[in-house]
């Protein structure tokens, strides 16, 4: 069980970081997943923090399209449905400071990940 949380963990901060790219690429820089204190209120709690970016993320493709963006936005976007946590919804809390490492490491895997798709673009 402490494993499954532990991946659940991982893969919130996976989902984070996509979601983080796809909304800068539709707001620019000063979007509201790049501010101070955001991933450490995600890491802690995604449900109530990520879902509704969750919700979100077509208005943001449609964002990045508009601004010019619009090929980088759907590679981000197409690895979305395999980031989705594995239970039928992201968990309510992370309590434990391991947990939230993973959920960092998530993070920098996906980062990087977006990083190597987008150098094709």
């Amino acid at each position: 069980m402490a494993n499954d949380r532990l991946t659940e963990a991982y893969r919130c901060g996976q989902l984070f970081a996509a979601l983080a790219a796809l909304e800068r690429l539709s707001e620019g820089a000063h979007h509201s997943l790049g501010r101070p204190g955001t991933r450490r209120q995600l890491s802690t709690e995604p449900r109530k923090h990520l879902t509704v970016h969750l919700w979100q993320a077509g208005r943001y493709l449609l964002g990045a399209a508009n601004r010019g963006e619009g090929r980088a936005a759907g590679v981000i976007f197409r690895q979305l449905p395999d980031l989705l946590p594995l239970r039928r919804e992201l968990p309510g809390e992370i309590r434990d400071a391991a947990e939230r490492a993973r959920f960092q490491e998530g993070v920098t895997a996906q980062e990087a990940a977006i990083g190597k798709a987008l150098a094709d673009v």
